[in-house]
């Protein structure tokens, strides 16, 4: 199904395509096979968990296919792909061999999820992240967030509640890297967010070039296991979300519950 034309143009909006693997029939897998090129296929033979070489199948297939819905002219496996310097993967045009159109992406999959977000600029990020392990050590924070942060980390009274800042943090740190296309090489402590807002807010040091007001931050619940966080230019006013499974079912639009903003 085409997407409409307003993404197809320059639109205003970023679509996030969700599928839950448990969604996805064991019979279509092979289909999803054939959509890949042979990079893709060798590293999807090289994985050797199960549940990982389900996630970046899917994930790839369901790129591949909604790419084609907003460039039908171009086949699911025509599509090629580069990344720049720092590994953020973009399409290759000139290796598809269509006209460049301003058409990007951001792929995420975690354990049971894959998240695709599609739009017309290039500077977007999208992160899942499944929130049945519990949030990991304080160590982990300390290493990989502001100290501010992860104090505010440690002054959850429960477990859940600490789990759910947690990845609060984790999932907008990994949605605001992933939109700036550089890795890691922001410093990471450069930037830090206040999830007592709704939307959450970011700002920076020093450390680091850029103003909140560039930004648009969202976090949503995707299901009791699931937590994601988008970061995308303030340009683009609006998101939309829909369930799609890969050559069975949907795009379906659906409203994903927003998270709750911390006391």
């Amino acid at each position: 199904m085409p997407e409409p034309l307003a993404l197809r143009s320059a639109g205003k909006d970023v679509r996030i395509h969700l599928t839950p693997l448990d969604r996805v029939p064991p019979e279509t897998r092979q289909a999803y096979v054939g959509l890949l090129d042979p990079a893709e296929a060798s590293r999807h033979d090289r994985f050797k968990v199960e549940g990982a070489r389900l996630e970046f199948l899917v994930g790839r297939a369901l790129l591949r296919l909604r790419l084609t819905a907003c460039r039908p002219e171009i086949a699911p496996t025509d599509w090629r792909f580069t990344s720049n310097a720092y590994g953020r993967p973009a399409i290759d045009w000139p290796s598809t061999g269509a006209e460049a159109s301003p058409l990007f992406f951001n792929l995420s999959h975690t354990r049971g999820l894959v998240a695709l977000a599609v739009a017309a600029c290039e500077d977007i990020g999208v992160d899942v992240e499944t929130i049945a392990r519990g949030a990991p050590d304080a160590d982990v924070a300390r290493r990989y967030f502001t100290a501010t942060e992860a104090d505010w980390i440690d002054d959850a009274q429960e477990l859940s509640e600490r789990t759910e800042r947690f990845f609060a943090l984790w999932t907008l740190k990994e949605a605001y890297i992933k939109a700036r296309g550089m890795g890691l090489a922001l410093p990471l402590d450069g930037f830090g967010f206040d999830c007592s807002r709704r939307p959450p807010e970011i700002a920076f040091t020093q450390k680091i070039d850029d103003h909140a007001s560039r930004w648009r931050l969202e976090r949503r619940c995707i299901g009791d296991g699931h937590r994601l966080a988008l970061a995308v230019p303030s340009a683009l006013k609006a998101s939309r979300y829909f369930e799609t499974i890969p050559l069975v079912a949907g795009p379906r639009e659906i409203r994903p519950r927003v998270c709750e903003a911390f006391a």
